[in-house]
Protein backbone atom coordinates (compact mmCIF):
# COMPACT_ATOMS: atom_id res chain seq x y z
CA UNK A 1 0.00 0.00 0.00
CA UNK A 2 1.36 3.64 -0.71
CA UNK A 3 0.62 6.72 0.65
CA UNK A 4 -1.92 8.44 -0.49
CA UNK A 5 -3.83 11.79 -0.14
CA UNK A 6 -7.89 12.62 -1.04
CA UNK A 7 -8.03 16.41 -0.90
CA UNK A 8 -11.97 17.15 -0.32
CA UNK A 9 -13.52 19.84 -2.09
CA UNK A 10 -13.05 23.01 -0.05
CA UNK A 11 -16.27 23.25 2.46
CA UNK A 12 -17.44 26.68 3.04
CA UNK A 13 -15.32 27.00 6.35
CA UNK A 14 -12.44 25.78 3.90
CA UNK A 15 -11.67 22.58 5.84
CA UNK A 16 -9.12 19.85 3.58
CA UNK A 17 -9.84 16.22 4.31
CA UNK A 18 -6.89 14.02 4.09
CA UNK A 19 -6.62 10.32 4.29
CA UNK A 20 -2.65 8.43 4.84
CA UNK A 21 -1.41 5.33 4.80
CA UNK A 22 2.05 4.97 6.25
CA UNK A 23 3.83 2.00 8.01
CA UNK A 24 6.18 2.43 11.25
CA UNK A 25 9.19 0.20 11.96
CA UNK A 26 9.20 -0.62 15.70
CA UNK A 27 12.22 -2.28 17.29
CA UNK A 28 11.79 -2.86 20.78
CA UNK A 29 14.92 -5.44 21.14
CA UNK A 30 16.59 -3.19 23.92
CA UNK A 31 19.39 -3.18 21.52
CA UNK A 32 21.71 -0.18 20.58
CA UNK A 33 19.37 0.12 17.58
CA UNK A 34 15.76 -0.18 19.22
CA UNK A 35 13.41 2.67 18.14
CA UNK A 36 11.25 1.49 21.06
CA UNK A 37 12.40 1.53 25.20
CA UNK A 38 10.88 1.48 28.39
CA UNK A 39 12.96 4.16 30.37
CA UNK A 40 10.90 4.27 33.80
CA UNK A 41 8.69 1.60 35.46
CA UNK A 42 7.88 0.66 39.13
CA UNK A 43 11.06 -0.47 41.51
CA UNK A 44 10.74 -4.45 41.52
CA UNK A 45 8.61 -5.27 38.52
CA UNK A 46 9.44 -6.20 34.77
CA UNK A 47 9.53 -3.09 32.39
CA UNK A 48 7.23 -4.17 29.56
CA UNK A 49 4.43 -3.61 27.90
CA UNK A 50 2.06 -5.13 29.74
CA UNK A 51 3.23 -4.02 33.41
CA UNK A 52 1.71 -0.76 35.07
CA UNK A 53 3.08 2.21 35.17
CA UNK A 54 5.74 1.28 32.53
CA UNK A 55 6.57 4.21 30.05
CA UNK A 56 8.25 3.64 27.26
CA UNK A 57 9.53 6.34 24.25
CA UNK A 58 9.92 5.99 20.61
CA UNK A 59 11.40 7.14 17.39
CA UNK A 60 10.46 4.85 14.66
CA UNK A 61 10.80 5.00 11.00
CA UNK A 62 7.96 5.86 8.55
CA UNK A 63 7.49 4.58 5.41
CA UNK A 64 5.32 4.45 2.16
CA UNK A 65 5.23 0.62 2.16
CA UNK A 66 5.57 -2.43 4.76
CA UNK A 67 9.17 -2.98 3.47
CA UNK A 68 11.79 -1.03 5.60
CA UNK A 69 13.13 -0.35 1.95
CA UNK A 70 10.28 1.56 0.68
CA UNK A 71 10.38 5.40 0.37
CA UNK A 72 10.76 7.35 3.63
CA UNK A 73 8.13 9.46 4.86
CA UNK A 74 8.92 10.55 8.66
CA UNK A 75 9.22 9.47 12.23
CA UNK A 76 6.95 8.67 14.84
CA UNK A 77 7.82 10.25 17.76
CA UNK A 78 6.49 10.12 21.80
CA UNK A 79 5.83 8.30 24.62
CA UNK A 80 3.61 5.02 25.53
CA UNK A 81 2.55 4.38 29.25
CA UNK A 82 0.37 1.49 30.46
CA UNK A 83 -2.15 2.56 32.24
CA UNK A 84 -4.33 -0.15 33.19
CA UNK A 85 -3.65 -1.90 36.29
CA UNK A 86 -4.47 -5.19 34.07
CA UNK A 87 -2.03 -3.90 31.78
CA UNK A 88 -3.96 -3.91 28.78
CA UNK A 89 -4.79 -0.30 28.15
CA UNK A 90 -2.07 2.05 27.16
CA UNK A 91 -2.20 5.74 26.94
CA UNK A 92 -0.60 7.22 23.88
CA UNK A 93 1.13 10.64 23.03
CA UNK A 94 2.45 10.30 19.40
CA UNK A 95 4.25 12.90 16.60
CA UNK A 96 4.03 11.68 13.32
CA UNK A 97 6.86 14.02 11.94
CA UNK A 98 6.86 13.96 7.92
CA UNK A 99 10.10 14.34 6.14
CA UNK A 100 9.21 13.36 2.38
CA UNK A 101 8.95 16.08 -0.17
CA UNK A 102 4.93 16.21 -0.01
CA UNK A 103 4.99 17.54 3.67
CA UNK A 104 8.09 17.73 4.81
CA UNK A 105 8.30 19.34 8.38
CA UNK A 106 4.60 18.92 8.96
CA UNK A 107 2.79 17.21 12.00
CA UNK A 108 0.01 15.65 13.41
CA UNK A 109 -0.28 15.00 16.75
CA UNK A 110 -1.92 11.88 18.29
CA UNK A 111 -3.44 10.91 21.77
CA UNK A 112 -5.31 8.65 23.24
CA UNK A 113 -5.95 5.53 25.78
CA UNK A 114 -6.86 2.11 24.33
CA UNK A 115 -6.69 -1.92 24.26
CA UNK A 116 -2.86 -2.78 22.86
CA UNK A 117 -3.92 -6.26 22.94
CA UNK A 118 -6.88 -5.57 19.97
CA UNK A 119 -5.70 -6.19 16.39
CA UNK A 120 -6.41 -2.45 15.41
CA UNK A 121 -6.26 0.06 18.07
CA UNK A 122 -7.90 4.15 16.98
CA UNK A 123 -6.49 7.33 18.86
CA UNK A 124 -7.64 10.93 18.04
CA UNK A 125 -5.94 13.22 16.13
CA UNK A 126 -5.70 16.58 18.26
CA UNK A 127 -3.25 19.04 16.34
CA UNK A 128 -1.09 19.50 13.68
CA UNK A 129 1.31 21.85 12.16
CA UNK A 130 2.27 22.79 8.73
CA UNK A 131 0.22 21.27 5.75
CA UNK A 132 -1.80 19.84 8.53
CA UNK A 133 -2.67 22.93 10.88
CA UNK A 134 -5.58 22.31 13.22
CA UNK A 135 -5.99 19.10 12.05
CA UNK A 136 -8.71 16.42 13.86
CA UNK A 137 -9.25 13.50 13.15
CA UNK A 138 -8.90 10.03 13.81
CA UNK A 139 -5.69 7.38 13.03
CA UNK A 140 -5.98 3.76 13.39
CA UNK A 141 -2.93 1.41 14.47
CA UNK A 142 -2.94 -2.10 13.06
CA UNK A 143 -0.66 -5.23 13.06
CA UNK A 144 1.17 -5.91 10.10
CA UNK A 145 3.64 -8.28 10.62
CA UNK A 146 5.93 -8.95 13.45
CA UNK A 147 9.00 -11.00 13.94
CA UNK A 148 9.62 -12.33 17.29
CA UNK A 149 12.62 -13.54 17.59
CA UNK A 150 14.39 -9.84 16.71
CA UNK A 151 11.44 -7.79 18.32
CA UNK A 152 10.08 -6.81 15.00
CA UNK A 153 6.94 -5.01 14.53
CA UNK A 154 5.64 -3.25 11.21
CA UNK A 155 2.42 -1.12 12.03
CA UNK A 156 0.10 -0.34 9.41
CA UNK A 157 -0.87 3.63 10.88
CA UNK A 158 -3.93 4.65 8.94
CA UNK A 159 -4.96 8.35 9.10
CA UNK A 160 -7.99 10.40 8.60
CA UNK A 161 -7.89 13.80 9.47
CA UNK A 162 -9.64 17.38 8.80
CA UNK A 163 -7.26 20.37 9.07
CA UNK A 164 -6.87 23.98 7.05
Amino acid sequence: MVMFTIPAGKADDGLKQTILSVYFHDHSSGSPDSTVRAVVGFPGKLWNLTQFGTLFVSDDPLTEGPDPESAPVGRGQGIFVTTSLDGVNTHVSLSIVFTNEAYNGSTIQVQGNSDQMKAVREYGVVSGTGKFRYASGYVTFENFSFNSSISYAVIRCNISIHHY
